[in-house]
């Protein structure tokens, strides 16, 4: 199965890029989905988040007060830190099966949307690795009219993520998105082409029929150069 991962910076337009993905008919896995998923009440990620944060994390009917813990993560590192330590085992445990399930199905092509790809280091299992970016000017404004934010809050949130320039130097493929909507869906399809010409191996080579074929031929060649 070709992984591809798919990311981008806050206010840069991933979600767009995605669901532009999912009308082209590309699959698309959202972590985000996963990650909210997770900390519903009584799951796994939901025990670790209460004991990770108390009780003044949650409403009255004993759900996730997710603004009162976005307000929390953004203005105080030590905080991102403890959510990222007590959620990421329950998304990663979900990621994995997803992934198992998909590779079962015989998908040639999967993308992974993952808002925290590089920090995580999942992406060492992604190819390729396609950021979705714009100038700092273009993301100030765009979140600061997205989320209504004063200027202050913008720049928490920010300082908050990985650099724009540091995830640049990792990604493999870079979509800009300072243009119009047209500019941005041009380079989507683009890379839709790229992809489907790339999975072709995965969807015959590396899907569960293809090992399979792959082992039984070489145990036949092996066979018959030692009879």
């Amino acid at each position: 199965m070709l992984l591809v991962g798919l990311t981008g910076g806050i206010a840069c337009g991933k979600s767009t890029v995605s669901a532009m993905l999912l009308r082209a008919g590309i699959p698309v896995l959202d972590a985000d989905l996963l990650a909210y998923d997770v900390v519903q009440p009584g799951r796994w990620g939901y025990r670790r988040v209460v004991r990770a944060f108390g009780p003044g994390v949650l409403h009255s009917d004993g759900a996730l007060d997710r603004e009162a813990l976005a307000s929390l993560v953004f203005s105080d590192a030590a905080a991102r830190r403890r959510l990222n330590a007590a959620t990421h085992p329950a998304v990663g445990l979900a990621l994995a099966q997803r992934l198992l399930l998909a590779w079962l199905r015989c998908e040639p092509l999967l993308v992974v949307d993952m808002p925290l790809l590089f920090e995580t280091g999942f992406h060492r299992l992604c190819r390729p690795r396609v950021l979705v970016a714009c100038s700092p000017e273009t993301q100030r404004a765009r979140l600061a009219a997205r989320d209504g934010l004063a200027p202050a809050a913008v720049e928490a949130r920010l300082a908050a993520q990985m650099p724009l320039a540091a995830k640049r130097r990792l990604a493999s493929l870079v979509l800009e998105n300072d243009g119009s909507r047209e500019q941005l869906a041009a380079q989507v399809d683009a890379l839709v082409t790229a992809l489907r010409q790339r999975a072709w191996a995965h969807r015959y080579l590396l899907s569960p029929p293809g090992l399979l074929a792959g082992a039984a031929a070489a145990a036949t060649a092996w066979a018959w150069w030692w009879r």
